[in-house]
C-alpha cells in the first residue's frame, strides 16, 4: 500500500518472490525515490519500488540488485487505486 500526498491509496502486487529479503525495504525506498526523481506518477513509482525490492530479494546480500531485473519485475507488477 502507498498513500500519495493527495490521499489516494495505491495497492501494488508482484507475484515473484526472492529467497533473500534482507535489504529489500531499503531497495523499495530507493526504487520509489528513483521513480519520483524521474517524475513518474505514484502508481508507476510503486511498481518500480516493488521491482527493486524483489530484485534485491533474488540475490544474496543486502542492497544488491540488477537495474535491468528491477525494471523487468516492475513491468510485471500490478497497481490499483483503492
Amino acid at each position: 500500500m502507498l498513500a500519495a500526498p493527495d490521499g489516494t491509496l495505491y495497492e501494488g502486487m508482484l507475484y515473484v518472490r526472492g529467497r533473500y529479503p534482507v535489504g529489500s525495504g531499503d531497495a523499495f525506498l530507493a526504487g520509489l525515490a528513483t521513480a519520483l526523481d524521474r517524475d513518474l506518477g505514484w502508481g508507476e513509482a510503486l511498481m518500480l519500488a516493488l521491482g527493486a525490492a524483489t530484485a534485491n530479494a533474488e540475490i544474496p546480500g543486502a542492497g544488491r540488485l540488477e537495474r535491468a531485473r528491477a525494471e523487468e519485475l516492475a513491468a510485471q507488477a500490478t497497481v490499483r487505486v483503492v
